[in-house]
């Protein structure tokens, strides 16, 4: 009797046991798909390989909050955040992305160590007392939404207004998301200067680029204005020469600069005529450069993530027209 009573007793422990191991396997389940859920698809966002626990929380954020306001700031949000100091940061090519590395003609790329250095450069920046900034684009690498979410998020912690110019390889919805819903030319008016943004990045995405003529007509009354003006834009109106020694390049300036393209004589011809265009920045090139043509100083900025130039930005001194060129490591 005492044999068959243990035997109950086993039995209906097994049960027990059974019961608790289907339960906790099933709340691992729901516990899990939750996790993918708001981690990976919540508000639409990728993440990249190696995101911390901060984006686990970001996605349950998305998941009951699917469109965060901060990443849809307007141009007159942009205008009244900005402190009207003689310094503003650039930085340009970020090409956020999940892959690690992309060997490509203008260099070895990267794209996912933008996470890694974009807030280094954004720390730095804020110790020299800088929270505007410049990103002469190709903000993404391959037009995912989900790091343009990234992107917005990076410098909405830091508390930085970023002045988001289209790139080659930035579609419309990433611009949306990093707060230019409209027209990609713009300008912004900060202190006594002013800041133009120029789409110069053709329908198809092609690595040419060109200015239409609305948008010419645009900026000849844009630039009627008492400010000094900086134009930002994402490919160079010069012709790129030497191009096969841009991709073992590392740590200089690229030396390569051609003549004046055809299909930028006009666009040069305003910005001359002006008279109150003090410099031109562009990316693109994803490497430094500099050259004086028809007194307007152009600069180029290294790509944020491309061998040798890795944490790459620039600081310009709007009261001495300057571009100093720096890396947070």
């Amino acid at each position: 009797m005492f044999f068959s009573q243990n035997k109950i007793n086993l039995e209906l422990m097994n049960k027990k046991s059974w019961k608790w191991i289907i339960i906790v396997v099933l709340a691992a389940i729901i516990g899990g798909s939750f996790f993918l859920f708001t981690y990976k698809f919540g508000s639409g966002k990728k993440h990249p390989i190696g995101s911390n626990l901060g984006k686990f929380r970001d996605g349950i954020s998305s998941f009951f909050q699917t469109e965060p306001e901060f990443i849809y700031l307007s141009i007159a949000d942009r205008i009244s955040g900005m402190e009207d100091g003689n310094k503003i940061g650039w930085i340009s090519d970020v090409h956020a992305d999940r892959f690690k590395r992309r060997d490509i003609p203008s260099g070895l790329m990267f794209p996912r160590q933008y996470s890694k250095y974009l807030p280094k450069v954004f720390d730095a920046m804020r110790q020299q007392g800088i929270n505007t900034v410049i990103a002469t684009g190709d903000n993404t690498n391959s037009g995912d939404n989900g790091y343009a979410q990234d992107l917005a998020r990076m410098a909405h912690q830091k508390n930085m207004h970023i002045i988001w110019v289209k790139g080659n390889h930035d579609n419309d919805q990433v611009m949306s998301t990093l707060g230019i819903p409209g027209n990609k030319y713009y300008y912004i008016d900060q202190g006594n200067t002013r800041i133009v943004v120029l789409d110069d990045v053709e329908s198809d995405g092609s690595y040419l680029g060109s200015i239409d003529q609305n948008q010419l007509d645009w900026l000849k009354t844009t630039l009627q204005t008492d400010r000094r003006v900086i134009v930002s834009m994402h490919i160079p109106i010069f012709i790129q020469e030497n191009i096969d020694k841009i991709h073992d390049l590392q740590g200089g300036d690229f030396q390569g600069i051609g003549g004046l393209a055809d299909r930028y004589i006009e666009l040069e011809n305003i910005l001359h005529a002006s008279g109150n265009v003090k410099m031109v920045i562009s990316g693109h090139w994803h490497l430094p450069w500099h050259k004086l043509y028809d007194e307007i100083d152009y600069y180029g900025e290294a790509a944020l993530t491309r061998e040798g130039y890795s944490g790459a930005y620039a600081t310009i001194d709007l009261k001495n027209n300057s571009v100093s060129y720096s890396f947070a490591k």
